[in-house]
């Protein structure tokens, strides 16, 4: 972390000053140049609307005649210091929060001990500076003008008036101001070393700065790469929600799992890991919950309260703020988790990492975890419309060859949505994994697949293909598990269905609840999610005879554990299973998933 304070430098005085009027006049350019200096570095934008005016203390004013929000009160009711009162400054810049959202934190919200919110929203806020008990303004923090002593060129008299003299007042102003900036300094320090780590006095006191200090080590404590910051703040932001909300595929399959399922979620203590807007939170409320905790690390989490007490739940569902790997719950433990942690090709973000984390630390023996179980599935495809568009596009732009720019295609997946009739081989799963049985280490893997065409004639296929396929079923344990035969269920979804409520399916006759199932595939229609393309650099011409045999690697990456490294390894062989290229004879190749 990083905090500039700008601390301006007293222009020194001229020893000729007071026989000079030419010096007196430089003098003064100087003084109105740092002043205005200094009046730029003051400006201030209001905590809820766009203003932005001369100094700290009048947005104050301005916020409360305005908006009757007193800051100064609130960190009082809240009993913040001045670290508290900086994430709270920083959580309403970041969220944008309301006077009602503000007023409904509480002293005890987790919120106040995120090292996270000391990060400025805007850089060098003023307003993170000030601090009301030490105004500049103060009069007890101006020192008296120095006093001249009265010699043979100067009278009582003149010292006096010296002394009080416009050069002198400003003068006395300026090293006031400078005091105060200093201290802004120290206590901008204090916050870094209590952020970031203190220093080890033990190591190179000589002040000098080497290059194990970079790599964490000598002087100063190692500071952790933080994976986690840029990924909580990025579902702080609406328009995430917004897709996710209105991917009718994702929303109305769980709304129809957790309404379908009464046997499952009445009198049901729930916990939603990453509960975002609240939405699968207040469905748990509906289906007749007996209480709901509602798990969100990211700011968000007070727009969810809000949204919780609109809809009249505030009673049933309680809303943490934490991660779930830190957070306690009032009780032992709860009967289901719900979440949607599923990322593009079905790991990435690696949130499935925190749902199993808390399962081992929540979740009741006989608990049930919904979903019950994923895919993550492969297949072959032409890529003609995905080549066309990131390949074929850069050898002639305008006349000019860009060609160097199509490497970046041939590294990473690329999130797209690809028709089905591109799709010229069988599927296979690459992963199935139980929410109730899989552990974190299983989730780094490899795996053998075989594709056989799906045409009788030559095919060119330019790519490979992932999605994945969602489970929810309403027994728990290994007793949930659907066996790969059992294909995933294609239901159709229409664009508008979050307009209206969703309706529970009728329940099957003879059992005890509804199972649920949805596919990000081509077969079934688009999702937020799409599919991952893998682009071949060297295309792979498959007959009707013959099939491509492959292993599939995905790790988390080793520089960004919410980022995936995969290696594809593949070759055609017989159908018969006669190598082409001879046995063990693959090609390679690498891609990030980011």
């Amino acid at each position: 972390m990083s905090y500039k304070v700008n601390i301006p430098v007293v222009p020194p005085r001229s020893a000729s000053s007071a026989s000079s009027t030419s010096d007196v006049d430089e003098e003064d350019d100087n003084f109105s140049d740092w002043a205005s200096s200094l009046g730029e570095a003051r400006q201030t934008k209001s905590l809820f609307d766009e203003t932005v005016l001369p100094t700290p203390e009048a947005v104050i004013q301005h916020d409360a005649n305005i908006w009757d929000f007193n800051l100064q009160s609130t960190c009082e009711k809240l009993g913040l210091d001045m670290f508290g009162r900086i994430r709270l400054i920083n959580l309403i810049r970041n969220a944008g929060l309301t006077k009602d959202q503000i007023e409904a934190l509480k002293s005890s919200d987790p919120l106040f001990k995120d090292d996270n919110l000391l990060k400025p929203v805007i850089p060098d806020d003023p307003l993170l500076q000030y601090d009301p008990d030490d105004s500049w303004s103060d009069d007890e923090d101006i020192p008296p003008p120095p006093q001249p002593s009265a010699g043979p060129s100067q009278t009582l008299d003149q010292a006096k008036t010296a002394s009080t003299s416009p050069e002198s007042s400003k003068i006395a102003q300026l090293e006031a101001e400078l005091e105060k900036a200093r201290k802004d300094l120290a206590s901008m320090r204090q916050l870094v070393s209590n952020t970031i780590g203190s220093e080890d006095e033990d190591e190179q006191t000589n002040g000098e700065a080497s290059h194990s200090e970079v790599q964490g080590k000598g002087k100063g404590k190692a500071v952790e790469r933080d994976d986690d910051t840029h990924y909580f703040h990025s579902y702080e932001e609406n328009d995430i929600h917004e897709i996710m909300l209105k991917d009718t595929v994702r929303t109305v399959s769980y709304a129809r799992f957790i309404l379908s399922n009464p046997k499952v979620f009445k009198n049901a203590v729930v916990m939603d890991v990453g509960c975002g807007t609240g939405i699968l939170s207040m469905l748990a409320a509906k289906a007749g919950a007996q209480h709901v905790y509602a798990i969100e690390a990211s700011g968000l989490a007070v727009k969810a309260r809000e949204n919780i007490r609109k809809n009249g739940f505030e009673d049933v569902i309680t809303v943490i703020q934490g991660k779930v790997e830190d957070i306690q719950l009032p009780v032992k433990e709860v009967d289901v988790i719900v979440s949607e942690w599923m990322g593009y090709m079905l790991l990435y973000e690696s949130m499935l990492d925190s749902v199993l984390v808390a399962r081992d630390r929540f979740l009741a023996p006989a608990g049930l975890m919904a979903p019950s179980q994923t895919r993550l599935v492969i297949s072959a495809i032409t890529g003609d419309r995905t080549w066309k568009e990131r390949i074929a596009f850069w050898p002639s732009v305008y006349g000019f060859d860009l060609s160097t720019m199509q490497l970046p295609a041939f590294e990473e997946g690329l999130t797209e949505i690809v028709d089905k009739e591109e799709i010229v081989t069988s599927e296979a799963i690459v992963r199935d994994i139980n929410s109730h049985t899989a552990t974190i280490k299983s989730l780094d893997f490899h795996s053998s697949f075989t594709l056989k065409p799906t045409t009788s004639s030559e095919t060119t296929i330019k790519a490979f293909l992932t999605h994945f396929d969602t489970f929810f079923n309403y027994v728990s344990g290994e007793q949930s598990h659907i066996p790969p035969a059992q294909d995933v269920e294609i239901v159709s979804f229409g664009d508008d269905e979050f307009e209206r409520p969703v309706e529970p399916l009728s329940s099957n006759e003879g059992k005890d609840g509804r199972q649920i199932s949805f596919t990000t595939g081509p077969r079934g229609k688009y999702t937020h999610w799409k599919q991952v393309v893998f682009l071949l650099r060297d295309h792979i011409i498959l007959k009707s005879n013959q099939q491509i045999d492959g292993k599939f690697f995905c790790k988390k990456s080793p520089t960004n554990s919410r980022e995936l490294d995969v290696e594809i390894h593949y070759r055609v062989v017989d159908s018969e299973g006669e190598g082409a290229q001879g046995e063990g004879d693959y090609s390679v190749q690498c891609y990030k998933v980011r």
